[in-house]
């Protein structure tokens, strides 16, 4: 199937289906957030497991929801299986990932990646691992995730489906027009048939034939040995969508041709007696159907499953009811895998938007008949070793046991490049032996004055504690910084300066001897201090200090207030440092802030494990964003519900939108040649960086201007949907701005190393550039 015109995002879950997360999760994102302050902010697609809040009573014999299951956010369950030789659940999904769940329960029990890019098309379990067939190779992995094989097709294979025909021997389909064999014993191909009919999908196998069903909409008989034709039954006019035999009856659904307008999925499910090699009546369902499966329990009971979630039970011989009609609640996704456990009285479903749904007719199920027991991992160890003190000086590191080898590094060795020899110096001779050393020749001689053990010289510990203490600290007076040569480093402004308190506190403390200035700083004692810079760049822009100087609304906490405070103790203060903690507590009180992550634990900040530099650019666009709306409440509340393309309401009514707001034009053009062309209004812009190969080892001077004009005048390639197509297509987007605002704000994306190492390799093109024009002869600089 293709995956690739699917929506990523996921539908808000019923409460009462999936309850709560687990202890010691909280929820990524607020559901009353206002979705316009998520513009480059990213969501972590880590599987969360949900469950049922309330036990389930299951009517023995009726199917119903047991359990469900979020893998990933978004990404589409392609595959499905239930384990064969323990009570395992596994799936596989659209970017190549494989997870496992163990039991009734579904508590999760493994999870790896299987493929970078290909999705996961077929999952087959064996006696000592687990195979998964993408497009392009075969692997085979161990229940824990480590890999046994990986076989690699030939060039141009599309696998979709694969048959273990007996314990060591599997076959292996798809859209070419042959079917290999493989020996898992030695991995490697045995056999490769060729078929008539190209596109073998779905491969079937009981006592007396090999099954294939092509998407052509053929299914062909073959023989088990010579894997020839045998007979072959024309089921559909357009494509075979899901197919089963058991006994000697074989049920196909699929899709019929309706000329002009394509295909069109047939609610006729087409029947085939095996004694007679002939169709029977077929058999009309009140669902369009996408896959079957035959659960032989009592009866030999069809059931089939239609893309949108619904499930029906009827036999094969006989008129479907539509009172046995079931719903799978998969909130708005689509069905993409299905499959039945061993002993029927499991069923598991695989929906678009990443959850896997699991069913059961007994409250006690179980997958297979006689399952073996799984392996878990082992206890933590570290408890039963010996305690070790680490702040003792003398601990021997051989208490650590370790193997020595001498052909693998060890964790601690350090690179040649980042290591230099710093030798401990000899210390000076004791001026007691200089002066009573008697010389002979070129030997001198002096008595031993005994100030300290022979052959020993002590390490001056409590000097170098001494020595990095002063390093760490400032003199508390500007006249003494002259006198710490190591500190030059590190320019006087940017020195971080201790305070020492007193019995008064602040007050005892002279802050003029660091700031001679009247402009006033902010304390960073405080938490969330981290967005103090961007208060002083927002209090040096007089438009903004002027609008929410003279903001005065009935909220009880509204930052345009607080920060017209703010600002008001900013002028007043000739340069003593104030606090802002009364905007902070305002700050930390909107939901919005919070759900983005824009508000620190005090943990966080001790550790230093936050990173600033994405916190605040987030916080610059929220800032701006909360300041627009709050001041443009204040200016009429019929210019904030007026209706405007913008997604940020009507900016020009609001002295933020006035001042920041740039008008774009956003351009979509799909391959089809339908061009839809909006405007909006936007606060920020976010810098995008030219992509950097990683083969090609020169370096590039990029200008800095046209970075800027790339980033501003954005072009990209999305999937979006296309009116005229009536489909996802593959769109081209190109944003163009109408006119530059009063004051443009960017944020520099720089995240990760990667932007970084961008930043660092244009500096040192610079600086090659002119240090070779401040050295070429005949160049001549003067200073004015």
């Amino acid at each position: 199937m293709n995956f690739e015109g699917l929506d990523p995002g996921l539908g808000e879950y019923q409460a009462s289906l999936h309850g709560t997360l687990e202890a010691g999760l909280e929820p990524t994102l607020d559901p009353h957030l206002n979705p316009n302050l998520l513009q480059g902010v990213e969501l972590d697609p880590e599987g969360l497991t949900v469950t049922v809040p309330e036990p389930v009573h299951l009517m023995e014999g009726v199917f119903s929801e047991l359990h469900s299951v979020v893998s990933e956010v978004g990404i589409p369950v392609t595959a499905t299986h239930f384990d064969l030789q323990e009570e395992m659940l596994w799936m596989g999904n659209h970017r190549g990932h494989a997870t496992s769940y163990f039991g009734p329960t579904m508590g999760r029990h493994s999870s790896f990646q299987v493929h970078a890019t290909d999705d996961i098309r077929h999952v087959q379990s064996l006696e000592t691992g687990v195979l998964f067939l993408s497009k392009s190779n075969l692997k085979c992995y161990t229940r824990g995730g480590l890999v046994m094989f990986d076989y690699p097709m030939e060039e141009g294979a599309d696998m979709h489906s694969l048959l273990m025909t007996d314990n060591n021997t599997l076959l292996m389909g798809g859209l070419q027009n042959y079917v290999v064999e493989v020996d898992l014993n030695t991995v490697q191909e045995t056999q490769k048939f060729t078929v008539e009919t190209p596109g073998v999908a779905i491969m079937r196998q009981t006592s007396r034939f090999f099954f294939c069903g092509h998407t052509s909409g053929k299914v062909t008989l073959r023989d088990l040995r010579t894997f020839k034709t045998e007979n072959e039954f024309d089921a559909f006019s357009g494509s075979l969508s899901d197919f089963d035999v058991h006994g000697n009856l074989l049920a196909a659904c699929g899709f019929s041709s309706r000329g002009l307008n394509g295909l069109a999925c047939d609610r006729f499910l087409m029947v085939y007696d095996l004694r007679m090699m002939r169709a029977v009546t077929p058999l009309q369902v009140h669902v369009d159907p996408l896959f079957l499966r035959f659960i032989p329990t009592y009866t030999s009971r069809l059931v089939i499953i239609s893309q949108t979630g619904q499930c029906q039970f009827c036999e094969p011989t006989g008129l479907a009811n539509v009172a046995d009609i079931f719903h799978i609640n998969t909130v708005g996704q689509l069905l993409m895998s299905f499959d039945v456990s061993s002993s029927k009285q499991a069923l598991a479903f695989g929906d678009s938007g990443g959850c896997v749904h699991l069913w059961s007719d007994v409250p006690e199920v179980s997958f297979n008949d006689y399952s073996r027991e799984t392996d878990f991992p082992l206890p933590c160890l570290v408890d039963t070793l010996p305690q070790l003190d680490w702040n003792h000086d003398l601990l021997p590191l051989s208490l650590i046991p370790m193997p020595l080898t001498s052909t693998e590094p060890l964790l601690s060795d350090w690179p040649a490049a980042l290591s230099t020899s710093s030798p401990r110096r000899a210390p000076p001779v004791d001026p007691e032996i200089l002066r009573t050393m008697k010389t002979v020749g070129f030997i001198g001689y002096a008595p031993n004055p005994r100030t300290r053990p022979r052959n020993q010289v002590p390490y001056k510990i409590k000097d170098v504690e001494l020595d990095y203490d002063n390093y760490n600290q400032v003199p508390e007076s500007p006249i003494g910084r002259d006198e710490e040569p190591h500190l030059c480093m590190v320019p006087k402004k940017y020195r971080k300066v201790t305070i020492k308190f007193s019995k008064l506190g602040l007050e005892d403390f002279d802050f003029k001897h660091y700031n001679r200035t009247l402009f006033a700083g902010l304390e960073p004692h405080i938490p969330n201090a981290y967005c103090n810079c961007m208060i002083q760049v927002l209090y040096f822009v007089e438009p903004i200090r002027c609008l929410v100087q003279n903001h005065l609304c009935q909220k009880e906490f509204c930052l345009a207030c607080e920060l017209g405070f703010l600002f008001h103790m900013l002028d007043l203060s000739r340069g003593d440092p104030c606090q802002a903690s009364n905007f902070l507590r305002a700050f930390r009180t909107i939901p919005e802030a919070s759900a983005l992550g824009l508000i620190l634990a005090d943990s966080d900040e001790q550790t230093g494990k936050a990173k600033l530099g994405r916190l605040i650019q987030s916080w610059n666009r929220f800032i701006l964003t909360q300041l627009h709306q709050e001041t443009q409440e204040q200016e009429g509340p019929q210019a904030y519900r007026g209706a405007s393309s913008s997604s940020l309401g009507s900016s020009a009514e609001s002295v933020i939108g006035k001042l920041f707001g740039c008008e774009v034009e956003n351009s979509s053009l799909c391959r089809c040649g339908k061009e839809t062309v909006r405007s909006s209004i936007t606060l920020l812009f976010t810098m995008h960086y030219p992509e950097q190969n990683s083969q090609d080892k020169t370096i590039k001077e990029y200008d800095f201007a046209e970075i800027l004009k790339k980033s501003i005048c954005l072009e990209q390639n999305t999937q979006a949907w296309c009116e005229n197509c009536e489909k996802y297509q593959p769109t081209v987007q190109t944003r163009n701005i109408r006119c530059l605002p009063d004051v443009l704000v960017i944020n520099c994306e720089v995240n990760s190393a990667k932007e970084a190492e961008f930043w660092k390799v244009q500096a040192e093109v610079i600086d090659s550039q002119f240090a070779f024009l401040l050295y070429s002869p005949g160049v001549s600089f003067s200073l004015r």
